[in-house]
């Protein structure tokens, strides 16, 4: 049995008893050099890290093509009834809002990155948000008065998502097809939420200030379009399932048990890790331990608060989801303590090293989801967009040896507990 496995094994065991077993071990860490942290960025060739390629979605439906091009034609819709070189009395504004066309269309035609299909209808959420605001911009400009036409749509955008999440009920086959199948649905109603309340008013006189008109008429825009995915993604599920059950009640108490396993299994982290001495095995300041164990400390804190937003907002399917990257970040945090423990990632960070850390990062995404398990492929997401990230990073000239190499060993630790959460999560939604 390796070290990995013998480590999700306990992981499993541990969560189950309040998480104390867990991070057996664990200690506090010798960092005594915050400033360290703060390095200049080194240059690293554009293929050290390589992009990874992404499974296939985990949603349990095919979305249908349509939901992207209705975006598609809209925005186009929107930037074609402003001119390229609007005809203003206020030059300044016009130039700006030429600019503003050019920025939108350019984003319009630009290739979306490959991922999952709930990431491309993101996109093109957006570009239809920009360009709603270069056409608002322009109509306030030209001395159209959008407010009411505004206010009644915002509230029958409001009025749809009160609909929609009040019939959601969660329909599914089991609950851990409702947990897939609703995540993104209650996503897009968050979404929704955010960006259909008026904390952008629309001015009194849009001709003065049409850029606040352009970006409140865009919240709306958004909006609208996030309540129509939302009902889209729930109407395609439910179309491809007979008489499925509502699963309201098993969800609930699944996300419920699940939030107090990662609070419990957190706090014990907590206690142990900064609690004890540190060990008398130096200082790790400028390591690539001591960047590692502050990125995924940090994670652990950051998945521990979407886990209780989202059981706070009734959202549970995105509270069960959360808690299992929750979990599977506590038990990469443990790993991590134990590696530094042991005398790893302590090396001179370098190309070769990074490159090193590149390939085991991406073999154990490869890994997490070679099962074709769609929790488990759900799981792995921020391990995915993080290899992305520094991919990203580097290719434009930014960001460190030392940080490459630690956020690619936390893509790897965190990749590697995947499987185990993903099964702790099922147990719980059985």
């Amino acid at each position: 049995m390796t070290g990995r496995s013998s480590s999700r094994r306990r992981f499993l065991a541990g969560v189950a008893t309040a998480g104390a077993a867990a991070i057996g071990g664990c200690s506090g860490l010798p960092f005594t050099d915050d400033g360290a942290r703060d390095e200049v960025p080194a240059l690293l060739p554009s293929d050290v890290v390589g992009s990874v390629d992404w499974p296939a979605s985990p949603f349990p439906v095919t979305v249908p093509e349509s939901l992207a091009e209705t975006h598609e034609t809209r925005t186009r819709e929107m930037l074609a009834e402003v001119p390229a070189e609007p005809n203003l009395p206020n030059a300044a504004v016009a130039s700006a809002i030429g600019g503003d066309r050019e920025r939108a269309l350019r984003r319009a035609n630009a290739e979306i990155p490959d991922g999952w299909p709930v990431d491309t209808l993101a996109a093109w959420r957006r570009r239809r948000e920009d360009a709603a605001a270069v056409r608002g911009e322009y109509r306030a400009a030209t001395g159209s008065d959008d407010a009411p036409a505004l206010a009644a749509r915002r509230r029958a955008v409001r009025d749809d998502r009160g609909t929609l999440a009040t019939d959601l009920a969660y329909r599914a086959g089991s609950t851990a097809e409702a947990v897939l199948a609703y995540e993104p649905v209650e996503s897009l109603l968050s979404e929704c939420a955010r960006y259909v309340e008026p904390r952008v008013t629309y001015p009194a006189d849009p001709i003065a200030e049409p850029f606040r008109a352009g970006e409140a008429v865009a919240r709306v825009e958004r909006a609208r379009a996030a309540v129509t995915d939302a009902g889209s993604f729930r109407q395609a599920f439910l179309n491809e399932r007979d008489e499925p059950s509502p699963r309201w009640a098993s969800l609930v108490a699944a996300a419920d048990e699940l939030r107090g396993s990662v609070i419990r299994t957190r706090a014990t982290v907590r206690e142990r890790v900064g609690g004890e001495e540190a060990p008398g095995d130096g200082d790790l300041s400028g390591t690539v331990a001591q960047e590692l164990y502050t990125a995924i400390d940090g994670r652990v804190e950051r998945a521990v608060e979407d886990v209780e937003r989202a059981a706070d907002a009734g959202d549970h399917a995105t509270a069960v989801v959360e808690a299992g990257v929750a979990l599977a970040a506590i038990e990469a945090l443990r790993g991590a303590v134990d590696e530094i423990r042991d005398g790893q990632h302590r090396e001179v960070p370098s190309e070769t090293a990074v490159r090193s850390a590149a390939e085991r990062a991406k073999s154990a995404v490869r890994e997490a989801v070679e099962t074709s398990d769609p929790l488990a492929t759900r799981l792995v997401r921020p391990g995915l967009e993080a290899v992305e990230y520094v991919d990203d990073r580097i290719e434009q000239r930014y960001g460190s040896v030392r940080r490459t190499q630690a956020e690619l060993a936390y893509v790897d630790l965190y990749a590697s507990a995947v499987p185990a959460a993903a099964e702790f999560v099922r147990e719980r939604l059985e």
